[in-house]
């Protein structure tokens, strides 16, 4: 079943145009990746998405509807832009209760999406000390309180350690493949995406390049045999005479385009050379992302960001 759908969708802002005709789709059960460089137009399309900017033309609909047209928008769909939209006097639980009072939600609600984040132990906590991880996890929790079957994420990673990472690449796939969620996240995390993903979207300089799923976009891009081994030059005369192309980019290593890996490995065995390494080398999610969008990805950050210099990007005594 389609849960979101953005339709011939433009929208400008004064000279710029950020997002110009984009359309695309994205499948229940399914997680969605939204890539793009920095400044393509992924986070324009999602505020046209929530109705937080209104498109000059086109549709970004949630079930069907338009977000201003969804009866209870906070059950139907749950979004994180930012996470740093919280008072910072609050407590995590505080700040859900309240959340949960405006939606018309139980109060009970707000520990059970902080269980669900791994921010139980640090419910009563005032988010002041909270790191931007923590803040993303209760964004998250936020998000999560009135059970949504659509998520909407922009750069969810951002701020979380390596542990939360990993937590969170899990915690999106339970939810698309246990709850039947249709999950969108925004990102240039390429690494991250393709560990998680199913379908990808791309977009650059405001159009879109393509949709598909992650294997369509990475299973056509065969880039030859990598072999490594103390005698793999033996293999020279064999392999291009079976037609190969050759390649050697260090001591030791060989590149074989035009034959095919049982074939290498056959010629090691014959030849009595023992190989350390034999892999078909595919093109992966950063170079399709290039070599379609012609710019490089922006790298993830590596220092933790904090409103608070005690604050640390674990969650004490939470399971990441």
């Amino acid at each position: 079943m389609t849960a979101i759908e953005i339709h011939n969708l433009s929208k400008s802002f004064g000279a710029v145009r950020a997002v110009d005709d984009v359309s695309f789709t994205v499948e229940a059960g399914t997680v969605t990746g939204y890539l793009g460089p920095n400044g393509a137009g992924k986070t324009t399309t999602l505020r046209c998405l929530l109705g937080l900017v209104a498109p000059d033309s086109g549709q970004a609909l949630v079930n069907g509807r338009r977000y201003a047209g969804l009866a209870t928008p906070l059950s139907q769909v749950g979004a994180v832009l930012e996470a740093t939209s919280f008072h910072p006097g609050r407590t995590a639980r505080d700040h859900l209760r309240v959340v949960c009072a405006a939606a018309g939600l139980p109060g009970a609600r707000a520990d059970e999406a902080l269980g669900q984040v791994g921010l139980a132990d640090v419910a009563g906590k005032r988010v002041a000390g909270f790191s931007l991880g923590m803040r993303q996890r209760l964004a998250l929790a936020t998000a999560l309180l009135g059970r949504p079957a659509v998520l909407i994420l922009d750069e969810p990673a951002n701020g979380l350690d390596p542990a939360g990472i990993q937590w969170l690449r899990g915690f999106l796939r339970f939810l698309a493949d246990d709850q039947g969620c249709a999950v969108l996240v925004s990102s240039h995390v390429l690494a991250e995406v393709e560990q998680t993903v199913d379908d990808i979207v791309i977009i650059a300089r405001g159009r879109m390049v393509r949709q598909g799923t992650l294997a369509e976009l990475t299973s056509g891009g065969d880039r030859g045999v990598r072999v490594a081994g103390a005698g793999v030059e033996r293999l020279r005369p064999r392999l291009e005479g079976a037609g190969g192309v050759i390649e050697s980019p260090e001591s030791g290593v060989l590149l074989i385009h035009g034959v095919q890996p049982e074939a290498v490995g056959q010629a090691a065995l014959d030849e009595h050379v023992v190989l350390s390494e034999l892999v078909r080398l595919r093109s992966d999610l950063e170079r399709v992302f290039l070599e379609l969008t012609g710019e490089p990805p922006a790298p993830p950050s590596t220092s933790p960001s904090s409103s608070s210099p005690a604050a640390v990007d674990a969650v004490p005594g939470s399971a990441s």
